[in-house]
Formats: structure tokens, sequence, C-alpha cells
């Protein structure tokens, strides 16, 4: 799950720096351009990765929704891109960049949450392995 967790998130980051979010007739800009929600985002999907290869899973499960949060709010109310003023409609379409965005987030939540539920509270760490010659009498 720690592999999938890092890989959605990898996915997140990759779709808000290369995949179209929005489309303003000719104009479609990644989610970087687009908005600063897109931005903090990949911040929070980098901040997940970062933490789950650290194994604090529940700070990386935090993040993971932070991550959601960001990219749900955005893809729910797309940007009007400075055109939103006077009650000017301007019509904006969401690209397939602000949906991989959205799959990828629920699927990190989904599997750095699993990480938490799948361990109990008190579990103490293993002790690390003795080597074959301190083990040899």
């Amino acid at each position: 799950m720690r592999r999938a967790a890092i890989g959605a998130s990898a996915v997140l980051a990759l779709s808000v720096a290369l995949l179209p979010w929005f489309a303003l007739d000719a104009y479609e800009p990644n989610g970087w351009e687009a908005t600063w929600w897109a931005r903090a985002a990949l911040g929070a999907a980098l901040a997940n990765i970062v933490l789950l290869r650290l194994r604090r899973d529940r700070a990386a499960a935090a993040a993971a929704a932070v991550a959601l949060a960001f990219t749900v709010v955005r893809v729910a109310a797309p940007p009007d891109f400075g055109f939103g003023f006077d009650g000017l409609k301007v019509p904006v379409e969401r690209q397939a960049g602000c949906w991989v965005a959205l799959a990828a987030s629920l699927l990190a939540l989904l599997a750095s949450s699993s990480l938490v539920w799948s361990r109990p509270e008190a579990a103490v760490p293993p002790p690390p392995e003795a080597s074959s010659a301190a083990a040899a009498p």
C-alpha cells in the first residue's frame, strides 16, 4: 500500500505540472498555471511522498487529505481567470488533468489511510535483526 500511495501522489504532482486542467477557448493551462489551489495540492502530494518514505503514516494521511481537499475545491469551482466581474460568466471547461488529479488524490488518501488503519495503535517496531556473526556462539 505504501508504494500505491507514493505512486498516486506522484501522479497527482505530475498532473499538476504536465496536464491541462481547464480550457478557456484555446487557452489550456496546466494546474500550476491555472490556480494556486493546484500548486498547494502539489505541495501536499510531495509532502505525502516524503512522509511515506519516512514512515510517518499518520502525517502522510493528513497530507493526502489536504491534497484531496485542495483538488476538490478547484475541481468543484473552476477559476474565472480574472474575467468574473459584473456577473459576466466565462465558459471554463474542465480538462483531463483535473480529473486525473482528483482520482490520484483520492487513491493517495485511501492508500495512506489504509497504512494507518492496518497498524495497531500500540505496535512497537520490530527490533533490528542481529548479524550472523553476533548470533553465533
